[in-house]
């Protein structure tokens, strides 16, 4: 573990602060929350940018040093004013001056701030626990009812379905987990690339994709017929076909902050939100879900705000529930991985299922060998990509044709390049 770090802001390039698309920050991998250590970065805004109203999951300390800086009833921050703000407490707008102004962040959690709706309150914990009843998804036992399921997700956003798994299923997937995991043969740190995604991502969560190359058992989840013919009717309005957009192992750690709360679907920031779901999720639990261990926040009914509503705090639900139980919600209800407060993990499997024409966000043609992919079920094989997408009864035309015919011709032609 590292004692000391010494910052240097000639050592790292700055890039355009992605939640706002203007004014410049510059990350540094070593200060990035991991091993105990803090994030610490700097910001540089522009003359006169404003801030939106917003809060922050963790306490945040300010170190100025150029410029100006007003916060909407605190006043003005000059170079070499140090500033301190409590978790969850929202503050601004916030504006720079005629120079503009850049500042030191130093945060011991996700330091990405969450902006509010004007009328909206920054949630706290415990009242988000006092909360976590209100609004939550229903919850469905077997045998299920699959029309009131299908209402729910199109209307309300989501549905718990209790039981989804036995334990001998939900035991098979535990031991392929493990054993991979066992073998580190790939840690399943974020990294993708982008410093402020793998914040996002969180920095004490395991997320494994490629879940048919490790883990055998969960290729069967993924193609299981309930959850994908939920999938293709929830979609059926907008695509003929669907894609496996992501199958992945998500394990929320000890001390993990609660993630960003988002859409699924902000993934194609353009992408409408319409009556029908271009994407589809469903988390299942291979651990119990609680309020303590990172439980999902839910905002049912969000898919139909606007896309820059931010939810009150009353309008936050817990998707507590049971080791083998699957949220199912619509890809774009608002939500996010909660906070890890216990002492132990919270392991899932996270599934979502995408438009047939959509470019899945997991590359599953390379996280894939081509003798897992020949061993895969004909199903599986269409939700990797080795089937079309066939608009032609909407006059529309095909997508993700293989020498102008079937992908499946490229399985008998031998290796898969």
């Amino acid at each position: 573990m590292v004692d000391t770090l010494k910052i240097d802001l000639s050592t790292v390039e700055s890039f355009t602060d992605p939640t706002t698309g203007s004014g410049e920050i510059s990350l540094f991998q070593e200060a990035f929350g991991q091993e105990g250590r803090p994030y610490i970065f700097m910001v540089e805004d522009p003359p006169h940018k404003t801030r939106p109203r917003h809060y922050h999951h963790g306490d945040v300390v300010y170190v100025y040093t150029k410029g100006e800086h007003h916060i909407e009833g605190e006043g003005t921050y000059r170079a070499g004013d140090v500033r301190w703000t409590r978790a969850g407490h929202a503050y601004g707008p916030e504006t720079t001056g005629s120079e503009g102004g850049a500042w030191w962040v130093i945060s011991y959690n996700d330091p990405i701030p969450i902006d509010l709706h004007p009328d909206a309150e920054a949630p706290n914990t415990e009242k988000l626990q006092q909360a976590a009843a209100v609004g939550e998804l229903p919850h469905f036992t077997r045998p299920y009812d699959w029309g009131a399921i299908d209402h729910a997700v199109q209307k309300l956003g989501g549905a718990i379905v209790e039981g989804l798994l036995d334990e001998s299923e939900l035991a098979k997937l535990d031991n392929d987990i493990d054993e991979y995991i066992a073998n580190g043969a790939v840690s399943g740190d974020a990294s993708s690339g982008n410093d402020s995604y793998d914040v996002f991502l969180g920095n004490k969560t395991i997320r494994l994709h490629g879940l048919a190359e490790k883990t055998p058992a969960a290729a069967e989840l993924i193609a299981r017929e309930e959850l994908v013919s939920w999938a293709e009717r929830a979609i059926k309005p907008l695509a003929s076909s669907i894609l496996l957009n992501a199958g992945e192992l998500i394990q929320i750690q000890a001390d993990e902050p609660a993630q960003i709360l988002h859409r699924d679907t902000d993934s194609w920031p353009e992408l409408p939100i319409a009556e029908a779901p271009a994407l589809v999720n469903a988390i299942v639990a291979l651990d119990n879900f609680t309020l303590q261990n990172g439980a999902t926040y839910i905002a049912a009914g969000s898919w139909e705000w606007e896309k820059s509503r931010s939810p009150k705090k009353h309008e936050l639900a817990r998707a507590v529930m049971n080791r083998g139980d699957a949220a199912l919600f619509r890809g774009d209800l608002v939500h996010g991985g909660g906070e890890n407060d216990s002492e132990a993990r919270r392991r899932a499997v996270s599934i979502s299922y995408c438009a047939g024409w959509l470019r899945p966000v997991e590359n599953s043609l390379l996280n894939l060998s081509k003798e897992t992919i020949a061993g895969l079920s004909p199903k599986m094989q269409e939700l990797i990509g080795f089937a079309p997408h066939d608009a032609t009864s909407k006059r529309g035309g095909m997508v993700g044709l293989y020498e102008n015919g079937d992908p499946r011709k490229a399985l008998d032609k031998g290796p898969i390049v």
